[in-house]
């Protein structure tokens, strides 16, 4: 008896260690707005040691409310160095809350297991119906000549909880959209022995992309020409990180002529669970020389189109009507956070970009916008044009008033 005695106050002051450790682990989370929400929160290694000088690679992390409620999340190495940098984790708020968020530390044992929410895919392959998944994959001119492989989707796809992109991995460098009726990831699945563009218990295609942009690709202008991002001369995937947050990838396009010069372009996607619209960051490497960014909106069937500056400040143009490829309501939106930015309409034929609502995004050698999707299989509310626009809003809300950490 004496010796469980001794045990149990050993436990009992390891324990008390270890909370006196963590007693000061801990950020404040405030969710300005009020609206209920799922959010990533990203903290960074730094931030973290910050808060546990004693932290180590050798152990885990656990992160919990103030009720003992857990938080899923992942560790990103945005450098792709081998060493992560970033913790991502998963944080539902209510209207207008503050979470208190404790970080813990242990000995390494086995590191938690979350269910994974994203998802990228690029798969590739010599015959269906089988193909390996590529996480870092280059190409050059037009890999359709090359009868020795096949892309799964035709190039790489995303997808979180609600809805999934795919982006043509060939000149045409166009963006697609995945409709979901299922909250799993799928997409790993699909294009190998099945028909992606009938629907399904999953969901299907839903966009025809044509020689539009589709679903946000991106395109430059010079003088008075536009230039679709074809990636002849060398265009690089790269797999960042994906899990129970996010997940992020990465293309880079070499030597990319734009009148005539031309131009290294980063162009990055992320897509956080919970959200209806992926994010792009895009990098133009050279001297700007008057070059204008632009994305678009594919307008290939009859929709409603509106073009406003929201009273949180960010641009948004959306389309809605019966457009998918199964004949039902879809909305589709950019918003954007540039400054003075116009829409303008491309032609409906022709041999370069076709059939788009083009947002021109101005100047700059950095740019970021989101593309929203809502497709009414996906969720009752984008059965009407009201629905879609009050989720719109919320969007541009939560994306303006991201969570403030302290």
């Amino acid at each position: 008896m004496r010796y469980w005695n001794l045990l149990l106050l050993a436990f009992s002051i390891l324990f008390i260690n270890c909370d006196d450790k963590n007693k000061d682990a801990f950020f404040m989370l405030h969710n300005e707005i009020d609206i209920a929400r799922t959010e990533v929160i990203v903290i960074s290694k730094k931030q973290i040691k910050e808060k546990l000088p004693a932290f180590d690679e050798s152990q885990i992390l656990i992160f919990k409310d103030s009720l003992g409620t857990e938080f899923p999340y992942q560790l990103d190495d945005m450098d792709q160095d081998g060493i992560w940098d970033e913790a991502a984790l998963v944080v539902n708020f209510e209207a207008l809350e503050t979470k208190r968020l404790m970080i813990y530390a242990f000995a390494k044992a086995e590191s938690p297991q979350y269910e994974k929410k994203t998802d990228v895919h690029f798969g590739v392959g010599k015959a269906k119906p089988e193909a390996s998944e590529e996480q870092l994959y280059t190409r050059s001119y037009d890999p359709r000549d090359k009868d020795s492989l096949f892309f799964q989707m035709e190039g790489p796809a995303w997808e979180n909880d609600k809805v999934g992109f795919r982006m043509y991995f060939d000149p045409r460098n166009g963006i697609d959209i995945f409709g979901k009726t299922t909250k799993e990831p799928t997409l790993h699945k699909q294009g190998l022995t099945t028909n992606y563009h009938e629907k399904a218990d999953w969901g299907m295609d839903i966009l025809k992309v044509g020689n539009s942009l589709g679903a946000g690709a991106i395109a430059f202008k010079h003088q008075d020409s536009l230039y679709r991002l074809t990636g002849w001369n060398g265009t690089r995937f790269e797999t960042i990180t994906e899990g129970p947050a996010r997940a992020i990838f990465r293309m880079t396009y070499l030597d990319e002529f734009i009148g005539d010069k031309s131009y290294h372009i980063v162009h990055t996607i992320t897509i956080e669970k919970g959200d209806w619209f992926y994010k792009s960051d895009v990098e133009l490497h050279g001297t700007n020389d008057g070059i204008e960014l632009y994305t678009g909106i594919v307008n290939l069937k009859e929709n409603k189109l509106k073009f406003y500056n929201s009273n949180e400040g960010v641009d948004v143009l959306y389309s809605f009507g019966k457009q998918s490829e199964n004949d039902d309501h879809l909305g589709m939106a950019i918003i954007t956070a540039q400054s003075l930015t116009a829409y303008l309409d491309a032609p409906s034929e022709g041999t370069g970009i076709t059939n788009t609502y083009l947002l021109n995004l101005q100047e700059g050698k950095n740019h970021s916008f989101y593309f929203m999707s809502g497709w009414e299989a996906s969720d009752t509310q984008f059965k009407t044009i009201e629905g879609f626009e009050k989720l719109l809003e919320q969007s541009t809300k939560m994306i303006n008033s991201p969570i403030t950490i302290q």
